[in-house]
């Protein structure tokens, strides 16, 4: 029986997690806004001590299971985790830290290392905050602290292209620079309705320029919808995807799923959620 060290089994009720198992440990992170944060762990419903299992690591970790710790939705990964085992797919571990309830803290921790928003448009509270950017400070922490612990205590996998990386809206730029900054630990990217509009695409560009060719064997899988708010995020993604495709990424390592009616919502990526995991598993 293996020992998940500090992780507890997750017991409270209610909750509506359907398979599988959660963990918790509860941490203070090296960062300056709400570093007292719950880091969850999920195992799927056929976990076997004895096999590696891929490692998915989201943002907004109190949305990926359960509705009842989250203030707008779960992305229910335990109900598409037990679709894909069904479907063939292999199961996976996935590991999600609880973001700040600060809005902008949250925008500050998920942001690119460094790179402030738009002056005078959508970014202009990134462009004018006097506080300080934490994202190169998360980074770290999750890829020189969080990733060996979570391989000390749970069956991972070494392989690079088995360890991704997630999340939507912020999260989805999140999920771009992580790997990006480990490039030898990540292999996958799930960027979905990624807040790219809040920049200026040329500082976005020159950000990438830099990073690529860590990136360049990953696999990026982009997601947009185009209802309401969610619309502002369509032509910066696609612009995004663009660049990949023109520097030279195929595209069966680069793929973008357009969702024109679908909304900014946890409902609305907990939907394409599987596909994203079946191009990461070709």
């Amino acid at each position: 029986m293996l020992d998940f060290g500090p992780f507890t089994l997750y017991t409270k009720t209610p909750n509506d997690i359907q398979y599988g198992t959660l963990y918790t440990l509860e941490v203070e992170l090296p960062i300056l806004y709400s570093p007292k944060r719950t880091i969850r762990v999920y195992l799927p419903e056929d976990f076997d001590e004895t096999k590696k299992y891929p490692l998915l690591v989201m943002a907004d970790g109190q949305n990926i299971v359960d509705k009842y710790t989250t203030a707008f939705g779960a992305w229910d990964i335990d109900v598409h985790e037990h679709n894909l085992i069904k479907k063939g797919f292999k199961s996976f571990i996935v590991v999600g830290i609880d973001s700040p309830k600060n809005p902008l803290h949250r925008a500050l921790e998920y942001s690119f290392p460094y790179i402030r928003g738009a002056k005078g448009g959508d970014g202009d509270l990134l462009y004018k905050t006097k506080l300080q950017f934490e994202s190169h400070l998360l980074n770290k922490y999750i890829g020189e602290e969080l990733i060996p612990l979570i391989k000390k205590y749970f069956p991972v996998s070494d392989k690079k292209e088995d360890i991704g990386a997630g999340g939507a809206s912020m999260g989805g730029i999140f999920a771009l620079t992580l790997p990006a900054a480990y490039p030898k630990t990540f292999g996958f990217s799930l960027i979905f309705s990624p807040g790219f509009f809040l920049y200026s695409l040329e500082d976005i560009k020159n950000y990438l320029d830099s990073v690529i060719p860590g990136l360049q064997n990953n696999k990026l899988f982009f997601y947009s919808g185009n209802i309401g708010f969610e619309s502002k995020f369509l032509e910066s993604t696609k612009a995004i995807y663009n660049y990949f495709i023109e520097r030279g990424f195929e595209t069966s390592k680069v793929v973008i799923n357009l969702d024109l009616n679908a909304e900014h919502n946890e409902a609305s990526w907990s939907k394409h959620f599987e596909e994203a995991i079946e191009f990461w598993q070709k």
